[in-house]
């Protein structure tokens, strides 16, 4: 398995602040080429070390303020079948197997908290194997991230 160096950390907390920084900037910073900076992510993102770039948005501007974690909990033989549903709703954020419970950690953008019963029903209760549907709707958040804080 590919092992990422001291500089491989400096280059990857340099893409965490900003995912759009130029190879150029990154090799000023970690005092390489520009080549072996790009050589270095082209090799993390082959081993499964960088998984892609992202971009933080703020839902509202979908107009989906309505931030809510649901815990599934699922037939065992449905698993996989629920898992795939779920995955394919563009209101779903994640999508997670979890302990305990036979189930899932689900996180969900709908329109609003008066939507939230429809929703529920539309898009989770008419999943075949769906057993129960805890949910627990975002009141603040205090933090969002798309990454690891340290390394």
């Amino acid at each position: 398995m590919y092992q990422i160096d001291a500089t491989d950390r400096e280059i990857l907390e340099l893409l965490k602040k900003d995912a759009r920084i130029s190879y150029s900037d990154i090799a000023e910073e970690v005092h390489l080429s520009r080549v072996a900076v790009r050589e270095r992510i082209l090799q993390m993102q082959k081993n499964g070390i960088i998984l892609g770039f992202t971009v933080l948005i703020n839902s509202a501007a979908y107009n989906k303020s309505c931030s809510v974690y649901f815990d599934i909990e699922v037939d065992p033989y449905e698993m996989d079948a629920v898992a795939k549903k779920l995955a394919r709703d563009p209101d779903i954020a994640i999508v997670a197997q979890h302990s305990g419970m036979t189930g899932f950690h689900v996180h969900a953008y709908i329109d609003s908290l008066e939507s939230l019963s429809d929703y529920m029903e539309r898009h989770l209760f008419s999943i075949r194997g769906i057993r129960r549907v805890c949910s627990n709707v975002l009141i603040k958040n205090y933090k969002t991230t798309a990454y690891l804080t340290s390394l």
